[in-house]
């Protein structure tokens, strides 16, 4: 596991990104299998269309009546039609396995992000978790329904027509693996390369967005304070970077992608010239030339999508890294128990990362039924001490205690039945009033919402065209 960036989210390393895709993928055995037997079928149907074509040749060569020759095109045509069922019935059923892998992978994401501390995900930046929530878990999704799926289909067809040519022929399925060794050394390195590239482009995107984010979230203060030149020289300082990690992916590809084109150059080559050689020598026949030369052309199609993919590859990839480094997230320990809800500060001091302390040597102790007003200019340290009594931070000295313990060493569940704080900002989803209040109560009834309704005064409830089923939001009914 690695942080790359003070104060972000960590990146899982490749190890723990590869379990996790595997993870994902034989949570659906029973699907996985079968689309691996469409796929391999779909396959076997299409490799021997050159092989009976081959035979065909040879067929006629050797004295074949009219009617042999058509009934064996006539399983030609067949095979042709058997494959495109095939082939359709496993990309439909891909698509569907790999949805489902992408829906299970947002729920257990947002599952484990909503468990984070507080105080972690705001040292994180909201850029960095809005990419990861949004275009990250997007660009694993793409992988897990469609490069996938893709690449495993190119995989088991380039697996069986290399099968298919040492079948016709030992001696010319050797020549078909000529172009083999520059695959492979071609693609290792670009795979070593590509990686951390990818992964530092991904990086970039959130630095992009953490910027926009803090620029349009805070316009009215760059306004007042005239920022404007320097937060939108922030935000082309974010984009020239991104764009130069886009230019070192450019980079990667015009070597690489010229490499491949030779290797679909060279069997088909070699086949042609060396097998007709050996046909004048008795080695072969004209039918096994032309069918592994067939099935050379055919090679080409899913060895250049697979090698065409292998971006999109490394970008779901790089976006797996990402959301799988939230999981890896060390849970807090919080396992206090609280005796009763007396709130206590007690000589506090506090301070923001390596900044200067806000808080010195704060006492208070308010009474059962008190109410405190804080009062101070933008600054003084009012939320701070909010956040300090909600047990999202620690003070540098001092203790913060609910019911005798440090709140911060309480469970949140229990944190939050004590302490409530309610933010300057509001949230609220476009979804019904009852679907917005289950998300603190999932197992929530009606009369327990209309309860926790009533208890903070919200009795407005009642006026409202539908009730709980009022639908909220800035399209709907505003709150």
């Amino acid at each position: 596991m690695s942080d790359q960036t003070a104060g972000r989210l960590p990146v899982a390393d490749r190890a723990a990104m590869f379990q996790a895709i595997r993870r994902l993928v034989l949570d659906d055995k029973a699907a996985f299998a079968g689309v691996v037997a469409l796929y391999a079928a779909a396959a076997g149907a299409g490799a021997a269309l050159p092989v009976m074509l081959g035979e065909v040749i040879d067929g006629i060569g050797g004295g074949w009546t009219a009617s042999r020759v058509d009934l064996v095109c006539g399983v030609i045509v067949a095979l042709v039609l058997v494959q495109l069922i095939l082939m359709r019935t496993g990309r439909r059923l891909g698509y569907r396995l790999g949805e489902r892998a992408a829906a299970r992978l947002r729920e257990s994401f947002i599952d484990r992000v909503l468990r984070l501390p507080l105080g972690t995900v705001e040292r994180a930046g909201t850029g960095d978790l809005a990419t990861r929530t949004s275009g990250d878990v997007g660009a694993v999704a793409e992988l897990l329904r469609k490069t996938g799926p893709e690449v495993a289909v190119s995989s088991i067809e380039a697996v069986v027509l290399v099968a298919a040519a040492f079948v016709v022929s030992p001696l010319l399925g050797v020549l078909f693996l000529v172009g083999v060794p520059t695959l492979i050394l071609t693609s290792r390195r670009y795979l070593r390369l590509a990686s951390p590239v990818f992964l530092s482009e991904r990086a970039a995107m959130s630095e992009i967005a953490e910027t926009l984010t803090a620029s349009a979230a805070g316009a009215q203060t760059v306004a007042a304070y005239r920022m404007q030149t320097e937060r939108g020289d922030a935000g082309y300082a974010r984009a020239s970077t991104h764009m130069e990690r886009l230019r070192g992916i450019v980079r990667l590809q015009t070597w690489f992608f010229p490499s491949v084109d030779l290797t679909f150059l060279l069997p088909a080559v070699f086949v042609t010239v060396v097998g007709s050689l050996w046909y004048l020598e008795g080695w072969v026949t004209v039918g096994q030339v032309v069918a592994v030369a067939m099935l050379t052309l055919r090679l080409d199609g899913p060895v250049f999508r697979t090698t065409m993919a292998l971006s999109e590859f490394q970008m779901g990839g790089a976006a797996m890294a990402r959301v799988e480094g939230v999981h890896l997230m060390p849970d807090e320990v919080r396992d206090a128990v609280p005796d009763g809800a007396e709130v206590r500060l007690d000589d506090v001091t506090f301070g923001y990362g390596d900044g200067p302390d806000v808080l010195h040597r704060l006492s208070l102790h308010p009474k059962k039924g008190e109410r405190l007003v804080v009062v101070g200019p933008s600054g003084a340290g009012k939320s701070t001490i909010a956040r300090l009594v909600a047990g999202i931070d620690r003070p540098r000295s001092g203790s913060v205690t609910l019911g005798g313990v440090p709140v911060a060493d309480v469970p949140l569940e229990t944190v939050r039945r004590k302490v409530i704080l309610v933010t300057q900002e509001h949230y609220v989803f476009t979804a019904t009033l009852r679907e917005n209040l289950n998300l603190a109560a999932p197992e929530a009834g009606d009369a327990a919402l209309l309860d926790a309704l009533a208890t903070v005064d919200a009795r407005w409830v009642a006026d409202l065209p539908e009730g709980l089923d009022t639908m909220l939001g800035e399209e709907h009914h505003g709150l």
